[in-house]
């Protein structure tokens, strides 16, 4: 019997992580153009019933047909997951489902051209079995504010209907009378409390699911924060680099007071209070922050309402993203984050033209640097030089000052702790030529005695970067990318990388490199080259000795930067159908920035606030999909798997010069 609760992966390798066939070779493809059921490019998958979704214990045909086979050669198939391939030819397959299934399983097939093995798609099979309510995602509510939270049934057969069996939702609240796999519970609620009631629903086979929930309905002037939180943007204001960070606290009654360091091309101010703070919930993990003078902020929040996205919107001129993220005030003594670190950040060199730095350090308790090397890419590029500087005690919201000497560079910033391993900085100039820098320090263990067994296991890259001009804007166009870093041999010093980039006008290319070579010294700095030749790029990376490292690109146009994070879970055997929540972080181009409430990743589908499909290659935790709407650059996404918590997103580029980079977060 298989359960719901230990869903199968809907995953295939779809053939556009193409294998290199020697060190420093690569493969290039683009994944644009997809049609029909399948997701992939040059073969296109069509239901012979339209659907993707059976039952338990019957068949599905699906069709396919190759583009340019000028010699009808057709298809091989293949298949992952909880199901057979009854049978088959170059153009059609027939899948069977198995039976004895609680909720739902997925199986993927995959169509390989036998002309072209370039080529290749793959549809994601939902098969259902007995129904189960999947455990809810259910935030407060408020009285008076209009409320919107979701159930789902996997599994059974449509239509359905949904019905409150035992209690009684909160007044004002109701379910919509869907009669599809999900329902939503909807209206304003008149009065504050808590109730506890049963959902059943009944499948059109007449068996039932049930489940049991709580709603809190909280004050009209709550908000979803409540304590203190810090946050960082990264976005444009005059067709210029702009950056921001800053600390707020929310009380039970929703009042924000708070400090923020801002600069742009017009200048900065530092450690700005502003006044008249109203923090309001929208609906379900959504809210706004109003600050005095006009400015706005939304933002979407996980279930724990400790980590979110921050966006502007506010009619300002100034557009940005980033991260908003519950602080914990015992670690802003000095005396509490002493130790080793790594920090990156990137922006503007108040000059128009891009600018990112990265390193490592020791903090003192007395707020002194040691043991600092950094590089940064400035025009007059620093490597591997002696980093130094200080820290002053952060204050009350967790803010503090310090300087980074980096070579013959000086940075001056504003930090804002989130906890006793994590920072977010700002650079706190004040004139609207100096360095517009926003970053993260992040913890580091190991050094000084770090080797290359620091990147000995799979890992996780995002890099962002931003093409510099004489005589346009940094705004102009955006490069991004997704990767990832594997099959390390620490003896040797060769490593894997596929990597996924979106370059400026460039659609979406796939490269795979081989026996790659990189180094890593005691402190953590290591070098790490992909390709040969006239294609070769090199980076600089500081190893935080957790699998990861920041990650810089010195020697490109676009002055990548980025994180690389170790990746949990791989092979991927499951892969929960979840609500994520994120959005647009350092963002390298003014647009567009987006914040995704409700991400939606289940059974080969994406859905929440847009629709699409997607398949998962579960060696590597490679996602590739398209989607009904533009969405950080384009119509088709390309996602890696940090862990079933984290994905990376980049859009293809294909519909705007300008793709961008997202972090999701699940609910």
């Amino acid at each position: 019997m298989k359960l719901f609760g230990s869903i199968r992966l809907s995953v295939v390798f779809l053939g556009l992580v193409l294998a290199a066939c020697g060190g420093g070779s690569k493969s290039n493809t683009s994944t644009t153009g997809t049609t029909g059921v399948g997701v992939g490019i040059g073969v296109v998958l069509a239901s012979a019933t339209g659907a993707t979704t059976i039952q338990q214990g019957t068949t599905l045909q699906i069709n396919a047909s190759v583009t340019n086979d000028s010699a009808n050669k057709g298809v091989t198939w293949s298949v992952v997951g909880d199901g057979t391939i009854a049978s088959s030819d170059t153009t059609k397959a027939v899948i069977q489902a198995p039976s004895g299934i609680i909720g739902s399983t997925f199986v993927t097939l995959t169509a390989t051209s036998i002309a072209d093995t370039t080529k290749t798609s793959s549809v994601t099979v939902t098969i259902n079995g007995t129904p189960t309510i999947l455990a809810p995602v259910l935030f407060p509510a408020n009285e008076s504010v209009p409320y919107t939270a979701y159930l789902t049934v996997a599994g059974g057969l449509g239509p359905f209907t949904w019905t409150v069996t035992t209690g009684t939702l909160p007044a004002g609240l109701k379910l919509d009378g869907s009669t599809t796999a999900t329902t939503a519970i909807i209206g304003t609620p008149t009065a504050t409390g808590s109730s506890t009631v049963t959902v059943t629903v009944t499948d059109a086979n007449k068996v039932l699911a049930t489940k049991t929930i709580t709603l809190v309905v909280n004050p009209k002037t709550a908000c979803l924060l409540l304590g203190r939180y810090a946050y960082s943007i990264s976005g444009f204001k005059n067709n210029a680099v702009a950056v921001r960070a800053g600390s707020f606290s929310v009380d039970t009654n929703g009042v924000v007071t708070g400090v923020v360091d801002e600069l742009d091309s017009r200048g900065g101010k530092q450690a700005v209070v502003p006044t008249n703070g109203v923090c309001k919930t929208y609906t379900q993990n959504r809210g706004v922050i109003y600050w005095s003078g006009g400015e706005n902020f939304d933002f979407v929040m996980q279930s724990n309402l400790q980590d979110g996205h921050i966006q502007e919107n506010d009619g300002t001129g100034f557009a940005g993203a980033g991260q908003l993220l519950a602080q914990t005030p015992a670690a802003f003594p000095l005396t509490a984050r002493v130790g080793d670190y790594v920090f990156a950040g990137a922006g503007d060199d108040g000059k128009g033209r891009r600018y990112a730095l990265a390193g490592r350090y020791t903090l003192g308790s007395n707020g002194a640097l040691s043991a600092g090397m950094g590089d940064d890419d400035a025009a007059a590029p620093v490597t591997g030089a002696v980093l130094t500087g200080n820290f002053t005690d952060a204050d009350a919201n967790g803010r503090g000052t310090g300087t980074l000497v980096l070579g013959s560079h000086s940075l001056s910033i504003a930090y804002y702790v989130i906890n006793a391993s994590h920072a977010l900085f700002v650079s706190s100039g004040t004139s609207g030529t100096d360095l517009r820098v926003i970053g993260e320090i992040r913890p580091q263990t190991g050094a000084p005695n770090l080797d290359a067994t620091a990147l000995a296991n799979p890992a996780v890259l995002s890099l962002i970067g931003s093409s510099p001009s004489a005589t346009k804007p940094v705004t102009a166009a955006s490069t991004v990318a997704v990767g990832r870093l594997s099959g390390a041999v620490p003896g040797s010093g060769t490593v894997n990388v596929n990597l996924d980039v979106t370059d400026r006008t460039t659609t979406l290319v796939n490269s795979s490199y081989t026996a790659q070579p990189y180094t890593v010294a005691g402190n953590g700095r290591g070098t790490l080259t992909l390709g040969t030749g006239s294609a070769v790029r090199n980076f600089v990376l500081y190893a935080d000795g957790l699998g990861g490292a920041v990650v810089l690109e010195p020697v490109s146009v676009a002055n990548n930067f980025g994180f690389l994070e170790p990746q949990v879970g791989v092979p991927f055997t499951s892969f929960p159908s979840s609500y994520y929540v994120g959005g647009t972080v350092y963002a390298p181009a003014s647009s567009p920035i987006s914040t995704l409430p409700q991400l939606t990743l289940s059974a080969g589908t994406v859905g929440g606030n847009l629709s699409g499909s997607f398949a998962v290659d579960p060696a590597t935790g490679r996602l590739i999909g398209t989607v009904s709407r533009n969405l950080l650059g384009g119509t088709g996404l390309v996602m890696y798997v940090v862990s079933p918590e984290k994905l990376v997103i980049i859009g293809d580029g294909y519909n705007s010069i300008n793709s961008q980079l997202a972090w999701m977060y699940r609910f």
